[in-house]
């Protein structure tokens, strides 16, 4: 899942504070995930 995240972050073409965003964005939602797993 974080794999296909990193993948799709690296094809977006936007500023580097658009990006930090997405990529904090990404990290919240995968924390979230996880913890809804375990």
């Amino acid at each position: 899942l974080l794999t296909g995240r990193w993948r799709t972050l690296q094809h977006i073409a936007a500023s580097p504070r658009k990006i930090g965003n997405i990529v904090q964005a990404a990290l919240v939602l995968t924390h979230h995930e996880h913890n809804r797993i375990h």
